[in-house]
């Protein structure tokens, strides 16, 4: 496919945030959220006609190419900068530009009147950019930069309100974090082309297909993208970062944190499933850790105060469940997970928003309380969202989990699928725990509720939308099912990629428990209204509020060993070092002293100069004749 196609999908976004940049203080600022939006809604307009005409081409070529130039060359064959696109690529982008686009409309609202508004807007469209060029990247290379953009774009919208030291500290975290992620891709990608002098995917696959477990190099360089995958994905132990960011504004919490950003790791480990299929002990790293994430992030969840570390922790433990997906081979059932996970997840975070924009920035969920009198439509929507990620049927959430989960069991990892059935009680237990705190019960505050009122609509519309496809996002598996078909059957050794029915015991004790732990929240913080903070002052309570002190654990073991040996480098190598560029420097300045005389601003003094030199040199060749 020529140039005008792929890349035509990247330029409105790209365009948007240059042109924002440059001229969007000079416009009214709703003007501003507009046109953002509207770049953005051209681009998802933009990526249907590629991605539809797939559905048209022969099942074994249902894939699209766009070279734009050779970028890399004189290190053997060429690396190109390469746009692909395929069934696979093709939900990525839809869901990028398509609840991108809601998001972005949202924005509107909640972000009217902040004096940073057109470069907020400037820095979401340009995530919007980089997340779309990290998945229609063509190879590994040009997914890298793609990668490299999307965490430069999430510092700088985590760190928005860089007056607050708290948003400059997490922005930092997530970009540090991030960069691991991002030397580990490096690394693997370099392997991969000093071996096969190949980055390009169909090339890499055509080498895989006809390799055989049991080799090294396929168990380091699977670990290394993994890596990559882990950190942008925030799968433990590099899930740190993801709490902290919900410093930035909410509607980036529901882009970034729920529907893009932190999935593009599932989105990677998907794409290389070939790879992971030749390193069976990555591929079972994969699944374990994602199953533990998912546990150990519903437990931090439990007694959060804050109703956005609520939502976070919550988008942890669901990504283990993406994760648990693709380490047991249920790659159609991971992609779906992703697919209703970004509209119930992006659905809730817009729902707090809501709410945080009516009580004027108030999170804690110890001072929310009757809200639903006052806001009915967002309490709707954000119960459709509890509905949905406990698992509940008919809504969305439920079919994802239960393809996930009944494919663990029938592949035989029954100690995965445990885990996964109890986070699922332990996932319907804290979200309703915020739902009842939040909505119903006695008003805990009534100065913030004499203030609570429903938002407007350019923020209650899209909230909406969002809702009805957490409703009916369920009935999207079979067909999705179908169009990744032909992607996965071409992986070798995927043949159980395809959406499988578990047994009906185990969807009966999955909703079986979901139910249980949403009537528990009911119970305990609906009827007897037991307040936010219950439980916290036990120990459990307490290490579950601290995240199990997870940082206080990487600061001893990374931060300060890592510290010591900076200032042993202080203290014993860099005075050497400096003493000897201020040496150096001190020099030039000595001579610079010395010949400052001969720059005496005379002209005449520089024309007898120029005459003494050229009669020096006319002296100098007429001796030599």
């Amino acid at each position: 496919m020529g140039m005008n196609g792929l890349a035509t999908v990247l330029w409105p976004p790209l365009f948007g945030a240059a042109s924002i940049a440059a001229l969007g203080h000079g416009v009214p600022r709703r003007w501003v959220g507009a046109w953002a939006s509207l770049m953005v809604l051209v681009s998802f307009v933009l990526a249907l006609g590629p991605v539809l005409a797939l559905g048209h081409l022969p099942v074994q070529a249902r894939a699209m190419e766009s070279t734009l130039f050779a970028w890399v060359t004189g290190f053997g064959p060429a690396v190109h900068w390469r746009l692909f696109l395929d069934p696979l690529s093709g939900v990525w982008v839809l869901v990028i530009t398509g609840v991108g686009f809601l998001i972005h409309v949202y924005s509107i609202g909640y972000m009217d009147g902040d004096p940073g508004e057109a470069r907020y807007f400037a820095y979401l469209n340009f995530f919007i950019f980089a997340m779309l060029l990290l998945v229609l990247a063509g190879n590994l290379a040009v997914l890298l930069i793609g990668w490299a953009l999307v965490g430069l774009a999430s510092y700088f919208l985590i760190g928005f309100w860089y007056e607050r030291p708290s948003a400059v500290a997490a922005a930092k975290k997530a970009f540090v974090m991030n960069t691991l992620g991002d030397a580990g891709i490096l690394l693997g990608l370099v392997l991969l082309y000093l071996r096969y002098h190949a980055l390009s995917y169909p090339a890499l696959f055509q080498v895989f297909a006809h390799a055989q477990p049991g080799d090294p190099f396929f168990d380091w360089t699977a670990f290394l993208l993994y890596v990559g995958a882990m950190a942008k994905s925030a799968q433990f132990p590099l899930h740190m970062w993801l709490a902290d960011a919900m410093e930035g504004p909410t509607p980036v919490s529901a882009l970034i944190h729920a529907a893009t950003m932190v999935t593009a790791g599932v989105y990677l480990m998907v794409r290389i499933y070939p790879l992971l299929r030749l390193a069976p002990g990555v591929e079972a790293l994969v699944g374990d850790i994602g199953a533990f994430t998912a546990i150990f992030a519903a437990s931090i969840a439990f007694y959060q105060q804050d109703i956005k570390k609520v939502l976070a922790y919550s988008t942890l433990s669901q990504l283990g469940y993406m994760f648990l997906g693709v380490g047991v081979g249920a790659l159609t059932a991971g992609v779906f997970h992703f697919l209703t996970h970004a509209f119930f997840k992006a659905l809730l975070f817009l729902a707090a928003g809501s709410v945080i924009h009516a009580l004027g920035g108030e999170q804690d969920l110890g001072r929310m309380g009757g809200l639903g009198r006052k806001m009915p439509w967002t309490a709707g929507a954000f119960a459709v969202g509890c509905l949905a990620i406990a698992g509940i049927p008919p809504f969305s959430g439920y079919f994802s989990k239960e393809a996930i989960l009944g494919q663990a069991f029938n592949e035989g990892h029954w100690v995965l699928w445990g885990v996964g059935v109890l986070t699922a009680g332990m996932t319907a237990f804290y979200m309703f725990r915020a739902f009842f705190l939040t909505f119903f019960g006695p008003v805990r505050d009534e100065g913030l509720y004499h203030h609570a009122h429903e938002a407007p609509a350019v923020m209650t519309v899209p909230v909406l939308l969002l809702a009805v496809l957490a409703v009916i996002g369920g009935g999207f598996g079979r067909g999705l099912d179908a169009w990744l078909a032909p992607t996965f059957h071409a992986y070798p050794g995927a043949g159980t990629a395809a959406l499988q029915e578990g047994p009906l015991f185990s969807t009966g004790l999955t909703v079986g428990l979901a139910v249980v732990g949403g009537l528990v929240a009911y119970v305990l913080y609906g009827v007897r209204q037991v307040p936010a903070k219950a439980g916290t002052d036990r120990i459990p309570g307490r290490w579950m509020l601290a995240a199990w002190g997870m940082d206080q654990a990487w600061t001893w073991a990374v931060v300060s060993p890592l510290k010591a040996v900076g200032s042993a480098f202080e203290s014993a190598v860099e005075p050497a070092v400096l003493d000897g560029v201020r040496a150096i420097g001190r020099t030039v300045a000595a001579w610079a002293e010395d010949l400052r005389p001969l720059e005496s601003g005379y002209v005449r003094r520089y024309g007898l100069s120029i005459l003494v030199g050229l009669g020096a040199i006319l002296a100098y060749y007429l001796i030599r004749v």
